[in-house]
C-alpha cells in the first residue's frame, strides 16, 4: 500500500468526539504532493461540466456562498479579488480572518479562486464562519450559530445580504436530533430558500447505513464523492432510502472528491481527498445555477429550494450499476451543472 493509501485510509476512520450530544469534523484527507500545476483538478470541472457552465459566461456573480469551516487564508494570490463580505470566528473570536488548518482555504479554492487555479465561481461574494478549530473539531452551538450567520450575517432581520448557497464540509458522528438547535437553523434556512449542501460522510469503509449530519436532514444536499473514473470513492458514506421519497433520499448527488488539487494555506497547492470537496463542487455548480435563474435566488420559500433538488436529481447522469431511480452509493447520479441549466429552462 502506497504512502498516500496509507494517509487516506487513516484519516477517513478517525472519529472525534468533543461534546456530548454532538460533534463534527471536516471530512478531508490531505494528501502528499509535489504538484504545483493548478490544473490538477481540471478532470473533475470537465466530468461536472463546470467549464461550460463558464463558457456562457457564469461565473457565479450576484450569489453569495458562505463556508462554514475552518476560516480561510485570504492573503492566498488566488484570493486577490475574492469579494470577501462577512467574517466571523466562532472558535477564538478573532477580528481577522485566519485558518489554522487549511481545510476552508482548500475548499474556497474549488469554491471561487481566480488566480491561476480558477475555481467553479470565482465571481461569487463570499462569507466565511469559522466553526472548526485547528484539529478541525466543533460543536453544534457554534454549527447552528455559524449558519443563523450565514443567512443574515449583519443580524439586521434581513437576510437579502445573506447567503443565497451555504456550503457546509463537515459531519458528525451523531445524528440531529428533532429539535436540536442544528436542525433548527438549517429549517429556517430552507424556509428562507437558502440552498444547503453538505458532505454525505467518510464512514464508507465502516459505513452505519446511513448519511452523516448535517447532511442527513430534509432541506440539504447531500453529497457523495466518486473517482476521476466516476466510480464511488470506498470512503464515500452510503445512504438508506427508508423514509424518505424523492427527491430528498440520501445522498441526493456524487461529484468528484479523489485526489483533486486545490489552494494550500500559506500558498501553493495541494490534493485533498473526501466528501468534503465533492460538496464544494456542488455548491458552486448551485451557485452559477442560481446566477443563471436569479428566481430562484433569495426566494424566501422552500420550494425552491426542493424544485432545485429535484431538478438536480432528475439531471443527474446515472453511472454504471447505479440502481434507478437512487442508489445507496450514487444517490440519484453524477451531478452535471449544464443539464440542470437546461431543464431550469
Amino acid at each position: 500500500m502506497d504512502q498516500d493509501r496509507r494517509i487516506r485510509r487513516r484519516r477517513v476512520r478517525r472519529a472525534i468526539f468533543v461534546a456530548a450530544l454532538f460533534s463534527m469534523s471536516f471530512l478531508s484527507v490531505w494528501l502528499l504532493s509535489s504538484s504545483t500545476d493548478p490544473s490538477g483538478s481540471e478532470w473533475a470541472f470537465a466530468m461536472t461540466g463546470v467549464r461550460d457552465l463558464q463558457a456562457r459566461g457564469l461565473d457565479g456573480a450576484g450569489q453569495t456562498v458562505c463556508l462554514v469551516d475552518t476560516g480561510i487564508d485570504a492573503t492566498h494570490p488566488d484570493f486577490a479579488f475574492l469579494r470577501l463580505t462577512a467574517w466571523r470566528d466562532f472558535v477564538r473570536g478573532r477580528a481577522t480572518p485566519y485558518d489554522d488548518d487549511g481545510h476552508g482555504t482548500a475548499m474556497a479554492g474549488l469554491l471561487a479562486a481566480s488566480g491561476s487555479f480558477r475555481g467553479i465561481a470565482p465571481g461569487v461574494a463570499l462569507i466565511v464562519a469559522k466553526v472548526l478549530d485547528a484539529q478541525g473539531r466543533g460543536t453544534s452551538a457554534s454549527l447552528a450559530a455559524a449558519i443563523d450567520f450565514c443567512i443574515d450575517p449583519d443580524g439586521d432581520g434581513n437576510s437579502t445580504d445573506g447567503a443565497s448557497v451555504i456550503n457546509l464540509s463537515l459531519a458528525s458522528a451523531s445524528d440531529l436530533p428533532v429539535g436540536s438547535d442544528v436542525l433548527a437553523s438549517i429549517n429556517t434556512a430552507v424556509a428562507k430558500g437558502v440552498v444547503l449542501v453538505a458532505s454525505a460522510g467518510n464512514d464508507g469503509l465502516t459505513d452505519d447505513g446511513d448519511v452523516q449530519a448535517p447532511a442527513s436532514a430534509q432541506g440539504v444536499i447531500a453529497v457523495g464523492a466518486v473517482d476521476e473514473y466516476g466510480g464511488i470513492a470506498p470512503f464515500s458514506s452510503i445512504g438508506a432510502a427508508a423514509g424518505r421519497v424523492d427527491p430528498n433520499r440520501k445522498p441526493e448527488l456524487v461529484a468528484p472528491g479523489v485526489d483533486l488539487l486545490t489552494t494550500a494555506r500559506s500558498g501553493g497547492y495541494r490534493l485533498v481527498a473526501g466528501t468534503s470537496p465533492a460538496a464544494a463542487i456542488v455548491s458552486g455548480i448551485v451557485a452559477l445555477l442560481l446566477q443563471s435563474h436569479p428566481g430562484l435566488s433569495h426566494s424566501g420559500t422552500a420550494s425552491t429550494v426542493f424544485l432545485l433538488k429535484a431538478v438536480l436529481a432528475e439531471t443527474a447522469q446515472k453511472r454504471a450499476g447505479q440502481v434507478v431511480p437512487h442508489d445507496p452509493h450514487y444517490g440519484y447520479g453524477l451531478i452535471v451543472g449544464g443539464a440542470s441549466a437546461a431543464a431550469l429552462g
